[in-house]
């Protein structure tokens, strides 16, 4: 019948994924419902168990998609593939990359971080799948990237802060926009301005990991 029909037509499944990054950004794995979601999608109530398997499905598929395709353009080079003299310039680029996929992507990016926030405060069941998947190896590929720049032998809980402090830097923005917007309402923009906020964030993160490489921690290698 019609209702089968619209399940297989062409587009549907993209119609359920933008409406459901939408929603969810909005209310949260819990609180958003298959009903709503597809009315937002202009699709039968049957199509998200057609194309997904049920709203659980959908949501961790939407992670899936979210943190793999907004690291699809991130360039992370191994330590090993990094001459010595062109650290600094790999850094540089990491740090682009990583602003342009947060600031650069539009609506659906910001939307992205907006469901990767509420992941935060309110863990789905799905977030440890997702931080064994994907989390966890970007942030020690992240940490193995930087331990060149923090002196000869650095602890580990040196490596694993600078990781924390240049993703803080970088995503600063994404998660305290409503607030910094209304603090500095003339700003134009994370869209407008990521560029140049890329630029600053890299001097910045470039800045901290030398001050930290002269620290104490960076050549005594404790835990």
């Amino acid at each position: 019948g019609t209702a089968m029909s619209q399940d297989h037509a062409p587009g549907t499944r993209q119609a359920i994924l933008a409406a459901a990054i939408g929603l969810f950004a909005e209310k949260g794995y819990r609180a958003a419902t298959v009903r709503e979601l597809c009315a937002r999608a202009g699709v039968n109530g049957s199509a998200v168990n057609y194309h997904f398997g049920g709203k659980e499905k959908l949501y961790g598929e939407i992670l899936r998609l979210l943190l793999q395709g907004l690291f699809a353009g991130v360039r992370l080079p191994a330590p090993g593939d990094v001459a010595s003299g062109t650290r600094e310039e790999a850094l540089r680029a990491f740090v682009a990359d990583y602003c342009r996929m947060l600031y650069g992507g539009g609506r659906v990016a910001a939307d992205l971080c907006r469901v990767f926030a509420r992941e935060m405060v309110s863990p789905s069941p799905f977030l440890d799948a997702l931080t064994a998947q994907c989390l966890r190896p970007a942030t020690l590929a992240l940490t193995d990237f930087l331990r060149p720049f923090l002196g000869p032998n650095p602890s580990e809980a040196l490596v694993r802060d600078a990781a924390a402090f240049a993703i803080g830097t970088m995503s600063y923005f994404a998660y305290n926009n409503e607030a910094f917007r209304r603090i500095f309402p003339d700003h134009p923009g994370m869209e407008a301005a990521w560029e140049e906020t890329a630029a600053r964030a890299f001097a910045f993160i470039a800045g901290g990991l030398s001050r930290l490489a002269a620290t104490k921690d960076a050549g005594e290698g404790r835990p």
